[in-house]
């Protein structure tokens, strides 16, 4: 998708720029998020990777290349559509991203939420013997 985007920003700036520039930020934030992912799945042993959710917007995750193809021939066909297209795929791919990094907050905050009433718990038999 990266080259995809510069390819068409460096055919046409004028036209081109904006939407591609949007497409590389979201594939920016896609990369750090699944980078955020990984490192709490590694941290908390807790898979984060998101499966098996009937939704146009997370079923880029795995298959984005997919995605990727579809906008490069429709672009190749009518160029006129890459600003459209690109920004709609650039949408799809942050709006991904987005739940990914909620799903590892999410999962950071509940293994804190857990170690802490482990650790209450731990102190009342401490204090109660």
């Amino acid at each position: 998708m990266l080259v995809l985007a510069l390819a068409f920003a460096w055919w046409d700036p004028a036209q081109n720029r904006w939407p591609a520039l949007a497409l590389v930020m979201a594939l920016g934030l896609d990369t750090a998020a699944r980078i955020a992912a990984r490192a709490v799945r590694q941290r908390t042993g807790v898979e984060t990777e998101i499966r098996g959710l009937p939704s146009p917007i997370l079923a880029l995750g795995n298959a984005a290349w997919i995605a990727a193809v579809v906008v490069a021939v429709a672009a190749g066909l009518r160029p006129a559509l890459f600003p459209l297209l690109a920004s709609a795929l650039a949408g799809l791919v942050a709006m991904g991203a987005c739940a990914r990094l909620a799903l590892a907050r999410m999962v950071v905050a509940i293994e804190a939420a857990e170690r802490a009433a482990a650790e209450a718990i731990r102190k009342g038999e401490d204090t109660g013997r």
